[in-house]
């Protein structure tokens, strides 16, 4: 779920409370509420537990929009920024956007020389199996599906998961 992590900080701040005694409020790790306070994404449970910490409703605590990037280049720094993010969603905006970079600049990388195709290769594909796996978690499939990648013409298989609609979460 999307939370409003300026907010969440807001709210804790004016208590005068760090992050680890906000932790231990909400009964999570303090790692949670760190994450939470970077990215903006919360399990239900911690938002009900954050709710009922700061004694509001969980619609307050919850970002305005889905965090659809305005435009591709937003959506492809978004992406790489949170290389490392496998655990939320993505919309199909942000990961179809991130695709083309990326079979972009490894088009152009090709044509200047093989090693640094290689090399550019490396450094994306983190970003590109979080992009994924955040995508297909969107799509309601199941994560293992990128094991086609290394299929033949499994590839395909995959792009038809990415392509899917969102699933309507509940809040």
């Amino acid at each position: 779920m999307n939370i409003n992590s300026d907010k969440v900080k807001q709210l804790r701040e004016n208590k005068g409370w760090s992050q680890e005694q906000l932790s231990e409020l909400c009964a999570v790790n303090l790692r949670t509420i760190q994450r939470l306070e970077k990215r903006g994404s919360a399990s239900p449970e911690t938002l009900k537990a954050l709710a009922s910490v700061f004694e509001v409703s969980p619609d307050s605590l919850l970002s305005p929009s889905d965090r659809v990037p305005k435009n591709a280049v937003t959506s492809v720094l978004n992406t790489l920024k949170n290389f490392d993010n496998f655990h939320s969603y993505s919309n199909r905006y942000e990961f179809w956007w991130f695709f083309i970079f990326f079979v972009m600049v490894q088009a152009l990388a090709e044509a200047i020389h093989m090693m640094l195709a290689t090399i550019v290769a490396i450094i994306l594909l983190i970003p590109f199996l979080a992009v994924s796996t955040r995508r297909l978690r969107d799509a309601g499939q199941s994560i293992g599906w990128q094991w086609m990648y290394l299929v033949p013409f499994g590839v395909l298989l995959v792009l038809y998961f990415l392509a899917m609609p969102s699933l309507k979460r509940s809040t």
